[in-house]
């Protein structure tokens, strides 16, 4: 079934300390937390996606207004539909502080979850069904993946790592080439990820850091310490004292965290023209809150498979 005529994913990788928040919470333990998702992961919601897109569109290409607007739907008609949508942005891996026991010896590495690759996994076959094109490389190294049920280390031979200070885990090493190479790649500045460039650049790209893939139980936890929570207060000018009330928490995921979404639309020239000419040129944006102080500057690394 061929619903979608352009689909593109892509991954989004933190520059800065990112914010993109769900309001105030009396609940949290932080006042401003980081969205989270069903299972309490960092997401990033469609709907914040797709404004921070489109709003980085409209400025820098006011020459095709029009376009941007029939693919991302117009300000003032709501009812309408926009051609095309963004999915929820899920967390593919967060870097984790490490402490090397056997041989391992790196000041962080990444780390994500057996349910975090779920979910990729379910996009991307979900993908697969609604449109003509196939993503089947980066889909079958995540099967391969999710065969094991240990916590694993890939590209490292290391059997125990403790990650954030408090988390001991003994690990399992597999080997898995795309993986290594997408994720190094991420790591190399001006380099665009695609299937025709993985073997001529294997060797030059290798992981720059290894994956841990975890355990639900343990995974959740090892993720919730990786996020940076920072607490501001706000100045009376005056006096030099902090005003009444004028002390908060935020919550950050940290730089190089990586996030995986796609931009899916059905077909036009509009469409095609948008996706094409205006959509896979944009590299960077400004995603979430707290641009003022320098947090939100994201890089999109599309995905050719």
């Amino acid at each position: 079934m061929t619903y979608y005529t352009f689909v593109k994913p892509f991954f989004i990788k933190a520059v800065t300390h990112l914010h993109v928040g769900s309001g105030t919470s009396i609940e949290e333990e932080v006042d401003l937390p980081f969205q989270r998702d069903e299972l309490n992961y960092p997401t990033i919601f469609a709907s914040s996606l797709k404004g921070a897109i489109k709003s980085f569109l409209l400025k820098e290409y006011s020459n095709a207004r029009e376009i941007i607007y029939k693919v991302l739907g117009y300000d003032e008609n709501t009812d309408e539909a926009s051609l095309g949508s963004f999915l929820d942005a899920v967390l593919f891996a967060i870097p984790a502080r490490s402490i090397g026991v056997n041989g391992l010896d790196e000041a962080w590495v990444y780390v994500t979850t057996y349910e975090l690759l779920r979910k990729v996994e379910s996009l991307l076959e979900s993908m697969n069904t609604l449109s003509a094109t196939q993503f089947t490389s980066l889909l079958g190294a995540i099967n391969d993946i999710l065969q094991g049920s240990k916590n694993l280390i890939i590209s490292d031979n290391a059997a125990s790592v403790i990650l954030n200070e408090d988390f001991y885990v003994e690990l399992s090493n597999i080997q898995n080439e795309y993986i290594q190479s997408l994720l190094g790649d991420m790591l190399i500045e001006n380099s665009t990820y695609n299937q025709s460039s993985q073997n001529s650049q294997s060797q030059v790209n290798r992981l720059v850091k290894p994956l841990i893939v975890l355990k639900d139980s343990i995974g959740r936890e090892v993720i919730n310490r990786s996020l940076i929570r920072v607490r501001r207060i706000k100045i009376k000018r005056s006096s030099k004292t902090v005003e009444e009330g004028g002390l908060w928490s935020e919550e950050y995921v940290p730089v190089n965290s990586l996030f995986f979404s796609s931009f899916l639309a059905r077909g036009s020239k509009d469409t095609a023209y948008f996706a094409d000419c205006i959509l896979r040129k944009t590299r960077y944006l400004i995603l979430g809150g707290k641009e003022t102080i320098g947090k939100g500057i994201v890089e999109l690394r599309w995905l050719n498979d």
